[in-house]
């Protein structure tokens, strides 16, 4: 949201994100192997992670409340989507996310991903926490 829609940069670069969190990683996440995933699992500062997540509510919260309605039909400027591919923030074999949000409407990005991904995951996350008790 912060690069798509309010044209700012992803909070965990700024303020000294990274090292809080513990990761190297800038790009969304989109396109990682299982092992990428392992490692970052492993050193991911979770109590970090937790506070992150909750500035990123804070801070979603904020771009919603600022968008003008009739902003909400227009699609995302192009120049912002070669921002993010530029600035590293999807992985050049991610790219395809890229174009999903290129044809979205603002509206539509607030739907996807800024609250039902969410819910996608939620499932995965039940189901990982099953194998993990069991």
């Amino acid at each position: 949201m912060s690069m798509l829609v309010a044209g700012k940069p992803q909070l965990f670069v700024i303020d000294g994100g990274l090292e809080k969190l513990g990761i190297e990683w800038i790009h969304t996440g989109n396109a990682m192997s299982t092992d990428e995933i392992s490692k970052l699992s492993e050193l991911i500062n979770l109590l970090s992670l937790r506070d992150y997540r909750l500035e990123v509510g804070r801070r979603t919260v904020e771009i919603i409340s600022q968008i003008m309605p009739e902003k909400l039909t227009k699609q995302v400027d192009p120049a912002r989507i070669q921002h993010i591919a530029d600035s590293g923030a999807v992985r050049a074999d991610a790219f395809g996310i890229l174009d999903y949000w290129s044809k979205r409407t603002i509206a539509g990005l607030l739907l996807m991903p800024a609250t039902r991904h969410n819910l996608i995951h939620l499932n995965e996350a039940e189901r990982i926490k099953s194998a993990i008790i069991n």
